[in-house]
């Protein structure tokens, strides 16, 4: 039955006003909202303007407002349906899935919380405060949905791979969302990198962001599922994995930035010791695997103690820095430079996809980046040292090829500092190979 809120005979504190669309229950007998509220006096007016004309006239207890994509000025329209009001009143939205986003952003206008059609009785009571429910229970807004065994053993097995690439990760990520609310699809945006799981989400309908730093950095969003319609329960649950995937991809970030500082010298900004032994013993894996050659270079600066005391420290980091940064600028995109402690470097030459020219070899390739790096030092400028910054510093070096002069890591190392000994004692500024008279 429709009544009006005019009416001086019923209680004004059991009073509903519907503007819009009639929202739909989720009701296996057909119930609507006169069957559910029949001791309730019910106002429907049509327009945010007459409702707010109403509702300034006599005050209800609770006011459903119907919104979809077609509304304009919904923020204007709760502000003004709240102060017309005023406190006591539970402002409640209520829209189709797709509309969601419309819906959750109006809440910082007044709004006390919104729901998704077809609407579940339950929720219902709880948003308005019937008595027939509890106001603050599992449904409520406030508190956040409880994860399943299932959903607990996803999130834990998203936390094992953080030490993972972004990419994966995020894929990572997105399928655990897509599975946990059985969406067809499932994306996250991030500061420009992209995972989707399932389907592609070309019209979200539900999403949260991701937050970082104190600062949105992206979006979770979910498309439509085939089994049913989401619930109150769905888009808090979204806002819950939301809250849970940040802190995820903030745990990721910050253990990038420990792992690369682990592996990264500090002076010259090269790759350490510790990430050459680790990454030159996965590359001879591979290349016995695929059989490939590997040449290790081991080099140092002659005289380097003589630049440090004449001309301190500080000048010696620098010398240390660019002559890291001048290797590197004429290395191979392959090739992996590291700091191996001191003035002393390692460099690894691999080809991973095979020489590029026919009939190359190792340590052919090595010794033509080693001629082009020599030649640029010597026209290198230094200022820091003077008048005779420029073509005073030399390298010496040793160089061990795998398989030949070695099969492990200790090995080729042994060999190559054995060459670079042998390079020191026959008067510097040279490079010696395994059992070669030096170059």
């Amino acid at each position: 039955m429709i009544s009006d809120l005019s009416r001086p005979d019923l209680p004004q504190r059991d009073s509903l006003l519907i503007i819009g669309d009639d929202p739909v229950l989720d009701s296996a007998n057909g119930e609507n909202l006169d069957g559910r509220y029949a001791n309730w006096r019910i106002a429907r007016r049509f327009t945010y303007l007459s409702g707010i004309a109403e509702l300034a006239r006599h005050r209800a207890r609770a006011v459903l407002v119907f919104v979809d994509a077609s509304t304009r000025r919904l923020n204007d329209a709760v502000a003004g349906l709240r102060e017309a009001g005023g406190v006591e009143t539970k402002l409640i939205l209520c829209c189709a899935p797709e509309s969601e986003p419309i819906a959750r952003r109006a809440l910082s206008s007044g709004a006390d919380d919104y729901l998704l059609q077809p609407l579940n009785g339950s929720e219902l009571d709880a948003a308005i405060g019937y008595g027939r429910a509890p106001s603050v229970n599992a449904t409520d807004a406030s508190t956040p949905p409880v994860a399943s065994m299932d959903e607990l053993d996803q999130i834990g097995d998203a936390v094992t791979a953080l030490d993972a690439r972004p990419t994966e990760l995020l894929e990572k990520l997105a399928r655990m969302i897509r599975k946990a609310l059985q969406a067809d699809g499932a994306s996250i945006v991030i500061e420009g990198a992209i995972a989707t799981a399932g389907q592609p989400v070309k019209t979200p309908v539900l999403s949260a962001p991701l937050t970082g730093d104190g600062r949105v950095v992206g979006q979770l969003s979910i498309g439509p599922r085939s089994a049913s319609p989401y619930t109150l329960s769905d888009a808090q649950k979204i806002t819950h994995y939301a809250s849970v995937v940040s802190q995820l991809l903030v745990a990721a970030s910050k253990q990038r930035y420990w792992q690369t500082l682990a592996i990264t010298d500090e002076c010259s900004g090269l790759r350490n010791r510790r990430y050459l032994r680790r990454k030159l013993d996965s590359i001879l894996s591979q290349a016995d695997a695929e059989r490939f050659h590997v040449t290790l270079l081991l080099f140092d600066l002659d005289d380097f103690k003589t630049y440090n005391d004449r001309f301190g420290h500080d000048v010696g980091d620098e010398i240390i820095r660019r002559t890291g940064e001048l290797f590197q600028r004429h290395c191979r995109e392959q090739d992996i430079v590291t700091r191996y402690g001191g003035d002393e470097f390692a460099v690894v030459f691999w080809d991973p996809t095979g020489p590029r020219s026919a009939g190359s070899k190792h340590p052919t390739e090595a010794l033509a980046v080693l001629q082009r790096f020599t030649e640029a030092l010597q026209s290198e400028r230094f200022p820091k040292l003077g008048a005779t910054g420029q073509g005073t510093l030399t390298i010496s070096g040793g160089l061990a090829t795998y398989p030949w002069n070695g099969t492990t890591i200790d090995s080729l190392i042994a060999h190559a500092d054995a060459a670079l000994l042998a390079a020191k004692r026959a008067g510097k500024n040279r490079i010696f190979l395994v059992g070669d008279d030096g170059l």
